[in-house]
């Protein structure tokens, strides 16, 4: 696989209103590993300035219905994807990494393996601020809204810090938290590892409803769509409920070591050896393609009728019938992401790649990291504004973009 050298670009200030305005007419009509003193000739004062329009990342899987498509980037496209180049890479603590980065208002945020949360600018990948030390380190990614940023150590309470500057707004009573909170109309749905759910008030932390079932939640974040909430339960069974007052809806034998998607009324999710889709209303099987190999911690993402899915393969599934559409290489074991057109995917020998939505041709690849015992992907990709973000097995945050 081919390298991508190291570069800056710069963006000029009439170009980047020039892209803004073309934007949002557009949308009315419809590897090395550098030491930390490096990092400031990597993000330099003249380093570029991306526009940093209203389209983040805030969350787990992109949005509420965990779809991980970002259906509003207008910048990376199929025809410019092979352009990235390392804009920047910026350490983040002390060891490994495993939680994925958020993006939103021109920041990025990630939880370390050090028991912090970093907050770095989008741009120049300049350390912002570093949140209090947590008892245990972040594996699970934050979520972002109502000017907080929402995560949870592994098996620690629920914490809101101020997104601009790091303080602690709030901590929630929950204990063991043991997956990402989804952030939903001003609620935050959180799921414990001792079978409990909560819906809480994003802004102070309230409790809205909760309900229990006697089995453990282990990465798997809870997930909203057409107003239910859907969690998955270490004692194989799905449950819907409804997202205002946690009455339960329905609830089936199933199970999935990762997250589920929803998209357009029918739930995705992996279960050794099939991908499974679900109606969102009743919890009747709509189909199961049996392509997995053994069971995978990756989230299905969903975009323009396909599902995809990685393990021994990138696999692209019909959504609406299970028949395979294309597949390609790419060995994670963590879910892919979908932007105008490109799919990212990680291998577990530290390659990321892009690949053709259409028919899975590779359209970009890049190595981070060795010597990591074929565990370098710990993280899935991150696409925000034009920007792809990497979290490195090496510790490191890394941002490709088109150079200028």
């Amino acid at each position: 696989m081919k390298r991508s050298p190291k570069s800056r670009f710069i963006t000029s200030i009439p170009a980047i209103i020039a892209r803004a305005i073309a934007v949002v007419a557009l949308l009315a009509l419809c590897g090395t590993t550098p030491a930390a003193s490096d990092n400031a000739k990597l993000a330099p004062a003249n380093a570029h300035r991306r526009s940093i329009a209203p389209w983040p990342w805030r969350q787990a899987g992109f949005d509420a219905a965990h779809t991980a498509y970002n259906r509003f980037e207008q910048i990376l496209s199929r025809s410019n994807v092979g352009l990235l180049t390392q804009a920047w890479a910026s350490p983040v603590g002390v060891g490994a990494l495993y939680a994925s980065p958020i993006v939103a208002a021109g920041r990025v945020y990630i939880g370390s393996g050090d028991g912090r949360m970093y907050a770095f600018d989008a741009a120049t990948g300049a350390t912002l601020w570093i949140g209090d030390q947590q008892p245990l380190f972040f594996v699970d990614s934050a979520a972002v809204g109502e000017g907080l940023v929402f995560a949870s150590a592994v098996y620690q309470p629920l914490v809101a810090y101020n997104a601009e500057t790091g303080s602690i707004v709030w901590t929630s009573s929950l204990s063991s938290v043991r997956a990402s909170p989804t952030l939903a109309h001003g609620v935050l749905y959180v799921a414990s590892s001792d079978g409990t759910l909560n819906a809480l008030d994003a802004a102070t932390g309230v409790s809205i409803w909760s309900t229990s079932r006697q089995a453990g939640v282990f990465d798997q974040a809870p997930m909203v769509d057409g107003g239910r909430v859907f969690q998955m339960r270490t004692d194989h069974t799905l449950t819907a409920y409804d997202a205002k007052d946690g009455t339960e809806l329905w609830r089936k034998p199933a199970f999935s070591i990762g997250t589920i998607a929803a998209s357009h009324g029918t739930l995705f999710y992996s279960e050794y050896p099939n991908v499974v889709a679900l109606d969102e209303a009743t919890g009747a099987q709509l189909w199961a393609a049996p392509v997995l190999m053994a069971a995978t911690a990756g989230s299905p993402a969903v975009a323009n009728g396909l599902v995809f899915v990685t393990q021994a393969k990138l696999w692209a599934l019909d959504a609406a019938t299970g028949a395979v559409v294309w597949t390609a290489p790419a060995t994670s074991t963590w879910g892919p992401v979908v932007a105008n057109g490109v799919v990212y995917a990680s291998s577990l020998n530290g390659e990321w790649d892009a690949f053709d939505e259409r028919n899975g041709s590779l359209l970009w690849s890049v190595t981070v990291g060795s010597g990591c015992g074929g565990a370098c992907a710990q993280t899935v990709p991150v696409v925000a504004n034009g920007v792809l973000y990497l979290a490195g097995f090496d510790q490191y945050l890394r941002a490709f973009a088109i150079s200028r």
